[in-house]
């Protein structure tokens, strides 16, 4: 009948579609399926059956009723980086599921934002907050400790500072990629990394020192580091001096320097693998294009970023001030710029 006003759905509705209890739809909708230990089989009946009659929560009523805001605050580096964009939507796909809602915002790896941001979010009365932590921040990470917000550190920690966070096993990913040249046969290895002390640069510079030295190399170990701010110019820099150095590998620590520093080398005129074979952490569709597409680490993103919404959610929901470490493994992807 036109402008009859839409029928509002209930759990009890869901829960009759389902054929199971209301606590049940509830348990799950509000994200306590562990807890009561649903199946993940019932639990996705369930999610189902609630997106197909378009269940819509009453956010405010729940929020009266248990006193939290399901809401989470979420600021990686930048949001523009494809690598950072797919988490961003993988943490807002999980959250979504649980019924939170997350806020999303960009650090641009500096420290004075980051901690404004995460003030503003505060003043939102966000639930929790998962932030990818730049340099210099260790400050407002302890700060947010000792209030006792709880927190989730994403794709990098902060190190001797005991607080949960999930990343990537990055000196076992730096060590493996070194192995792959090596038992290429390359032996004059060099890596690229940004001039920064993030616990993941740092990482993936002693996985590849250790490779190097575990394979009597340790006099040809050449780091040549680049600078975040005038990034194109540094890298064009660091593969002038990886060229003079007469290098037949190189690992580049992230996409990103290996994009500034693929031109450089093309125009060069070196070639990729005859001259100098290749490695970069994370691939993207840009290298799918290149002549010659990088051999790379790739990074379980949405399972990490998953995982980091699950932690925070426990920790927003059982308060009991677990201190959960992950660390995924990476997996090393061969193309043809490694011969």
């Amino acid at each position: 009948m036109a402008g009859e006003k839409k029928k509002n759905i209930s759990i009890k509705d869901i829960a009759k579609e389902a054929g199971v209890s209301p606590s049940l739809v509830s348990f799950v909708l509000n994200g306590k399926q562990k807890q009561y230990r649903v199946s993940d089989q019932m639990a996705d009946k369930i999610r189902d059956v609630a997106k197909r009659m378009d269940y819509r929560p009453n956010g405010f009523a729940k929020s009266l009723r248990d006193g939290t805001s399901h809401t989470i605050g979420v600021i990686v580096s930048d949001i523009a980086n494809p690598f950072f964009a797919n988490m961003v939507k993988s943490i807002e796909t999980t959250a979504e599921k649980s019924g939170y809602m997350a806020l999303f915002a960009s650090s641009d790896e500096k420290a004075s934002k980051l901690a404004d941001l995460t003030r503003k979010m505060l003043l939102k009365e966000v639930d929790g907050m998962i932030l990818v932590p730049c340099e210099g921040s260790a400050a407002t990470v302890k700060m947010l400790a000792e209030k006792g917000i709880p927190l989730v550190l994403l794709d990098r920690y902060i190190p001797d500072f005991r607080t949960n966070y999930v990343c990537l096993n990055n000196r076992k990913a730096a060590f493996d990629a070194t192995g792959h040249l090596l038992k290429k046969g390359y032996k004059r290895i060099s890596m690229v990394s940004y001039d920064l002390e993030l616990s993941n640069m740092q990482d993936r510079i002693a996985g590849y020192k250790e490779a190097m030295t575990k394979a009597g190399l340790k006099n040809e170990i050449s780091i040549q580091y680049v600078d975040l701010m005038s990034l194109e110019k540094s890298c064009g820099k660091a593969v002038y001096n990886i060229k003079e150095s007469d290098s037949d590998a190189i690992i580049f620590a992230t996409n990103s320097i290996a994009v500034q520093c693929l031109k450089h080398i093309c125009d060069l005129g070196i070639r990729i693998p005859e001259d100098l074979g290749v490695i970069c952490f994370d691939g993207g569709s840009e290298f799918d294009f290149f002549y010659a597409p990088l051999t790379y680490i790739s990074q379980p993103i949405e399972r990490m970023a998953k995982k980091s919404v699950e932690i925070l959610l426990e920790l927003i929901e059982s308060n009991d001030g677990l201190t959960l470490q992950v660390e995924a493994e990476g997996s090393l992807i061969e193309q043809s710029s490694t011969k």
